[in-house]
């Protein structure tokens, strides 16, 4: 989920969607959801110039950052720079399709991405089931 002016690139396999609502309700509707089902968890990417943006520059970020820290306090949570969540996107178009849900907000480097992960096999199991095939 990212702000309003976040640049929409012209690639192939990224699918846009305008959201009506701000950020953190987008964020929340999309985590909830993701949560329902039995295959599929998010692994979530946060700017990290978020922590480092003062309450001087836009109106509300620190009441944006602390709300956002509540929503995903029982989440884990990778912070990476904002133009590392550009890399993430071109990497993941080589593989997949990318679905980017611009919300409303319209305060700078609140961009969350989520990366969706398999919910039941992990990397420990992944790892472990590749040194077996070794032997």
């Amino acid at each position: 989920m990212v702000d309003k002016p976040f640049p929409e690139q012209n690639a192939t396999g990224i699918e846009y969607i305008n959201a009506i609502d701000q950020l953190l309700p987008t964020v929340e509707y999309a985590i909830d959801e993701i949560n329902k089902s039995t295959h599929i968890k998010p692994i979530i990417y946060q700017d990290k110039e978020l922590n480092f943006i003062s309450k001087e520059q836009p109106k509300g970020v620190t009441q944006f950052a602390e709300a956002s820290k509540k929503l995903l306090a029982n989440q884990q949570v990778q912070t990476i720079l904002h133009d590392s969540g550009f890399v993430k996107l071109d990497q993941a178009l080589k593989l997949f399709k990318v679905l980017v849900i611009k919300t409303n907000e319209t305060i700078s480097y609140t961009s969350v991405f989520m990366q969706l992960d398999c919910c039941y096999w992990s990397t420990e199991k992944e790892n472990q089931l590749r040194q077996q095939m070794k032997k």
